[in-house]
C-alpha cells in the first residue's frame, strides 16, 4: 500500500509512504478517507515527508478529503513538505487553504 495509517489521540495520520505521489495513488487516497469519515476519522494530518513529487490529480484528492473533512466538522492538515512539494502548494496557491505543519505532533496538537 502506498499509505500507512495511525490513530493519534483521536487523529487519523496518513503517511504516504511512496516519494511520487500521483494519479496513481489519488484515487486510493479519495476511498480510503472517505472510509475513515464514514467511520468518524473526520480529523486527518496528511504527512508527506517522503513525498519527493506531487502531481495535479494527487493535490486535487487533498482538496476533495479537506472539503469532506470540512463538512463533517473536522479538518484536514498537511504536514512534512519536502522543498519540491512545497513549491507545488505554493504555484498552485494551496498554502492558502490548508494548514501546513513542519512536524506530525505540531499538527496533532492544533486540534
Amino acid at each position: 500500500m502506498s499509505f500507512s495509517t495511525d490513530v493519534v489521540n483521536g487523529i487519523l495520520v496518513f503517511k504516504v509512504e511512496i516519494p511520487r505521489a500521483t494519479v496513481e495513488i489519488a484515487g486510493e487516497l479519495k476511498n480510503e478517507l472517505i472510509k475513515h469519515f464514514e467511520i468518524g476519522n473526520i480529523k486527518v494530518v496528511v504527512d508527506l515527508s517522503n513525498a519527493e513529487f506531487v502531481d495535479s490529480s494527487f493535490l486535487g484528492a487533498l482538496v476533495t478529503g479537506l472539503k469532506r473533512s470540512r463538512m463533517s466538522g473536522g479538518d484536514l492538515r498537511i504536514v512534512g513538505l519536502q522543498p519540491s512539494v512545497r513549491s507545488m502548494f505554493e504555484l498552485t496557491r494551496l498554502f492558502r487553504i490548508f494548514t501546513i505543519f513542519d512536524r506530525t505532533e505540531d499538527a496533532i496538537h492544533s486540534f
